[in-house]
């Protein structure tokens, strides 16, 4: 990507707008900081202060560090978790861009006017996030769709602001405790999950992907891509009417069928396809009129491939059967890291910290104990080892606390452990140490 199509008088305003930010957010953060202090407010009070600053930063400085920080909020193995907590209440609620830009878009795009595209085109979008807007459209043959439509210049923006970022990414490291951390190549792994949502064409192959995978479940639908119609910067999809499934309970739909049919999709997401959607809260998840579970905003997805599938289902297992030491043996052998799958000594306190936090649950049943908090805290223990994992392992992590959260408020005796039973018993934890 680019950044010569913008004019420089907009590149010298953009690195002036972010300088300015961090330096507000900065002294903003440490007079809360001596304040809290001085008011011996206790630690979790200063580490929220600093989770709120950042998630006030970011939104404040737009699309790119919107989507970077929806993406770090997936990933409480590389920062801490009182930060990657704040960052998942980032939303995309923004104003919407002028409709002459959605139109000339539409029409580059497509090759064609948007009148002779579209029997109806709603000028006002049904939604507006950082990067793109989505309109209700009718086409010439009654059906209605969806179009989703990118914002100019976000992709030389982001790459801009990316070109920035990597900057104080090369900065920080030369600090060693931050150097652990990798975060040249962590920044370079968020870039690429914000370019890959820019282009509606890796949005349009995974919503192809989910409808192959769920052909025959009727009770999960997605959104069907119009072929013809799409393109980098434009995407049309059916429009899928529902109610958001926190609300399922203002609908005629069976709350405790829903919260189960949900967490079935996402065990068969990992364990039977390795193909997760990675962005499941509550706004992306829909109960249509006909009573299905209809799952929107496919851009961003972790893919698990054979081994991480049955390490998925070992660490379950081993869960089950309070094994602290088969739990470390599957992350230690899930690691990406050469220097902690090398180092026996890594290895031994890691295992030493696992035994002890399984150690917290003897005695708890199973179904009183929420699986997805478990993996939250384990990934703590991840950081704060430095093991480094795929990030699709994380990210399938993420989904499960997640998922399970919205099923409790809709069943608070909701299971996970009963719902993932027959897909971790497939992988017995004996032969971890052989696999």
């Amino acid at each position: 990507m680019s950044v010569k199509s913008l004019p420089r008088w907009r590149l010298v305003t953009r690195a002036l707008v972010i300088g300015v930010l961090f330096a507000k957010h900065g002294t903003r953060f440490c007079v809360g900081w001596l304040a809290l202090w001085l008011r011996r407010s206790g630690k979790a009070r200063r580490q929220a202060w600093l989770g709120r600053v950042v998630v006030d930063l970011f939104r404040q400085l737009g699309a790119t560090f919107i989507k970077v920080g929806q993406i770090m909020s997936t990933r409480p193995d590389l920062i801490p978790e009182y930060v990657s907590t704040a960052l998942a209440e980032l939303q995309d609620h923004v104003g919407p861009f002028p409709f002459e830009d959605v139109v000339r878009s539409v029409e580059s795009d497509l090759g064609r006017p948007l009148g002779s595209i579209f029997a109806e085109f709603a000028p006002v979008p049904i939604a507006s996030a950082s990067v793109a807007q989505v309109h209700k459209a009718r086409l010439p043959d009654g059906r209605i769709v969806a179009v989703k439509v990118r914002r100019p210049d976000v992709v030389e923006i982001c790459t801009f602001d990316l070109v920035v970022m990597r900057l104080w990414a090369r900065l920080i490291a030369r600090i060693p405790s931050i150097a652990t951390l990798s975060p040249i190549e962590t920044l370079e792994e968020f870039g690429r999950a914000v370019f890959a949502q820019l282009d509606f064409r890796v949005e349009a192959n995974n919503n192809r992907r989910f409808r192959t995978n769920f052909k025959g479940h009727a009770d999960v639908v997605f959104p069907d891509v119009v072929e013809t119609l799409s393109s980098e910067r434009v995407l049309t999809m059916s429009y899928i009417a529902g109610t958001k499934i926190l609300a399922t309970r203002a609908t005629r739909s069976d709350p405790k069928r829903v919260a189960r049919l949900g967490l079935a999709t996402l065990m068969k997401m990992i364990f039977e396809d390795g193909f997760v959607h990675a962005d499941l809260h509550p706004g992306n998840i829909f109960i249509t009129p006909d009573d299905k579970l209809a799952l929107l905003d496919l851009g961003l997805v972790g893919e698990l491939d054979e081994p991480h599938r049955k390490g998925f289902s070992r660490l379950f297992a081993a869960w089950a059967q309070r094994d602290g030491d088969g739990m470390a043996r599957v992350i230690h052998k899930l690691s990406t890291g050469s220097d902690q799958a090398d180092d026996p000594e890594r290895f031994e306190r890691l295992r030493a910290a696992i035994i002890e936090f399984v150690g917290r649950y003897w005695g708890q049943r199973l179904g009183d104990v929420q699986v997805g908090r478990v993996l939250l805290d384990l990934l703590g223990i991840m950081r704060r080892h430095r093991v480094r994992v795929n990030a699709s392992f994380t990210i399938v992590n993420i989904a499960i606390a997640v998922t399970e959260g919205i099923g409790k408020q809709l069943d608070p005796e909701l299971d996970l452990m009963q719902e993932a039973l027959p897909y971790f018993l497939a992988h017995p934890v004996e032969n971890l140490a052989k696999a």
